[in-house]
């Protein structure tokens, strides 16, 4: 128990004696705000991603790929492959009857920037007229007809592209599209793309082949008896995954870079709040060495000093990390960018706020260890005399 009070009454001057060193105080807080409040912000363009991608992912959805392609677009299944994944047991009817498999046909075109006026790649998607993407609304016109070249197109691409409103013809590989539609599909990020239906799309950019099928199973628990029944069958070569796998296969490469730019730059930044840190911590012990050796003299322990000085090292990084967090959340979380070809939300989410409070901790920790080694060891009667 002694140890204890010993510990509570060195932590409770050093403190009370914070408002004395006010400026380099502040110094520590605002440096390792800066470095949470930037690792944050670069980190919430992944998981911004992420969040957007996986909107409208069902958990009884599964998707069908030639064998060995990694995405829908290198891929190529003939019509015939359509009706014998449709025939598995395991794929959902709709009310009438028609198996719940939707082909589709992806092809990427270029369109043009309303920011700038220069080009960029854009996901033009074919399926079936009648059906739609999960969580998909038509916010303005109407759904595409089969055999006609109309299309409907998600209100981020509208937003970040010209000739995309409603009533436009748009130019799309040297063939005239319609936009007759506009559709919402909950923040996904489906919303980047065009959406015709899916033989036409073939036809006009001359394919004869789909590129993946989407498939909506009974339940999730029959995704490996409908892969079992797909890869075990002669007359099929694909590749079968969960839709929320498929897209997480998707984002890794793009989100892994992002995350690393993104720790990389914390990291770096971290240095110079650590040094800082340091300096604090290392002023604030000679300030204050009488006091220290006061205490020792009167027979204080070398512990209670050291994890005062620790404790202190932390009150500083605990608001730093608070003002570093509050400014991603005001300042970047919901803010819509566009980037990639993509437009999306940027996201902070709590595993975010999370890292950002760890790191803040272990500057603070880094930043306090060496100064309260010094404080414990300082030679009592050295520090009387300073």
């Amino acid at each position: 128990m002694r140890i204890l009070r010993e510990i509570a009454a060195v932590t409770a001057m050093n403190i009370k004696a914070l408002p004395q060193r006010i400026g380099a105080s502040l110094v520590t807080v605002i440096g390792i705000a800066c470095v949470v409040g930037v690792m944050i912000s670069v980190l919430s363009i992944g998981s911004g991603l992420v969040r957007s991608a996986d909107k409208n992912v069902s958990p009884d959805a599964a998707m069908v790929l030639a064998e060995g392609a990694q995405t829908e677009y290198m891929g190529a299944l003939p019509r015939s492959a359509v009706s014998i994944i449709g025939a598995a047991p395991q794929v959902k009817r709709d009310a009438a009857g028609r198996p719940m498999a939707r082909p589709r046909a992806l092809v990427i075109v270029e369109a043009v920037r309303k920011s700038d006026g220069g080009t960029a790649n854009l996901g033009f998607r074919g399926i079936p007229a009648g059906q739609t993407l999960d969580g998909m609304k038509l916010i303005e016109g109407r759904t595409y007809r089969a055999a006609v070249r109309e299309l409907i197109v998600g209100k981020a691409a509208r937003a970040q592209f010209r000739n995309l409103d409603l009533g436009d013809r748009v130019m799309l590989r040297g063939s005239e599209w319609t936009v007759v539609g506009v559709f919402d599909a909950n923040g996904g990020i489906a919303e980047n793309a065009i959406i015709a239906d899916a033989d036409t799309v073939l036809a006009a950019f001359d394919r004869s082949a789909y590129q993946s099928v989407r498939v909506t199973l009974n339940s999730p628990d029959d995704f490996q008896a409908f892969k079992d029944t797909l890869t075990s069958d002669p007359q099929l070569e694909v590749e079968v995954k969960t839709e929320k796998a498929y897209v997480a296969d998707q984002l890794e490469q793009l989100t892994s870079v992002l995350n690393f730019v993104g720790y990389f730059v914390g990291g770096v930044m971290a240095v110079g709040a650590v040094f800082g840190a340091l300096t604090t911590m290392y002023s604030a012990v000679d300030s204050r060495a009488r006091e220290i050796a006061t205490l020792r003299a009167i027979g204080f322990g070398g512990l209670p000093v050291v994890i005062s000085v620790m404790v202190e090292a932390l009150v500083l990084a605990i608001p730093g990390a608070l003002l570093g967090v509050a400014a991603a959340l005001l300042l970047f979380n919901g803010n819509v960018i566009s980037t990639v070809g993509l437009t999306f939300s940027l996201a902070v989410t709590p595993g975010l706020i999370a890292a950002g409070v760890i790191l803040s901790l272990v500057i603070g920790l880094i930043g306090g260890f060496a100064p309260s080694i010094r404080a414990a060891r300082l030679p009592v009667a050295t520090a009387l005399r300073a």
